[in-house]
């Protein structure tokens, strides 16, 4: 894969351009680790008391957060994610249930939508929906989390996609 997330001879990025640039590239990292890789090695679960973290289930629950932190957290609009009350994890369940082609796709739709939203979102805006947290956050601060967080299961798809079958990089 080859990196796209410095700005070369162009020079400095303003602040929309480069926050957008390392969401882009955690994202198109995301699908890299999983790509290539046949359908019970995409399910497999290395870790014996992780059984939900497996490569399908981790890009499946990042569609999901995407999804979740813009519509519900940014806009306020009604959380559809699958999880419940009873199933938490549901997101998790459900990447192990779809094919990974799938799973990728899905993904990569929810990324360009997110992408496209923070390109013209203002990003001092204050989310709309419920403060979990038990104040206000921005949209600068959504986007932000979502870059760490796609970042964080990175490293995990890393290390599950070369227990899997060898590869290693970026």
């Amino acid at each position: 894969m080859t990196r796209q997330d410095d700005p070369g001879p162009d020079g400095p990025w303003d602040e929309r351009t480069l926050l957008l640039t390392m969401l882009r590239y955690v994202q198109e990292t995301a699908v890299f680790k999983v790509q290539g890789l046949d359908e019970d090695k995409a399910r497999h679960a290395p870790i014996e008391t992780s059984p939900l973290t497996t490569p399908a289930a981790l890009l499946n629950h990042l569609r999901w957060v995407e999804r979740s932190w813009v519509n519900a957290d940014l806009f306020g609009s009604e959380d559809d994610g699958p999880w419940t009350d009873e199933d938490p994890d549901a997101e998790l369940r459900q990447g192990l249930e779809l094919p990974l082609d799938e799973v990728i796709r899905l993904y990569e739709e929810e990324a360009a939508r997110t992408r496209a939203v923070f390109e013209t979102v203002d990003l001092d805006m204050t989310m709309k929906g419920e403060h979990r947290r038990g104040i206000p956050l921005t949209a600068r601060w959504i986007l932000l989390h979502l870059i760490e967080e796609t970042a964080r299961h990175n490293g995990h798809l890393d290390l599950l996609r070369e227990m899997a079958d060898g590869s290693v990089g970026d």
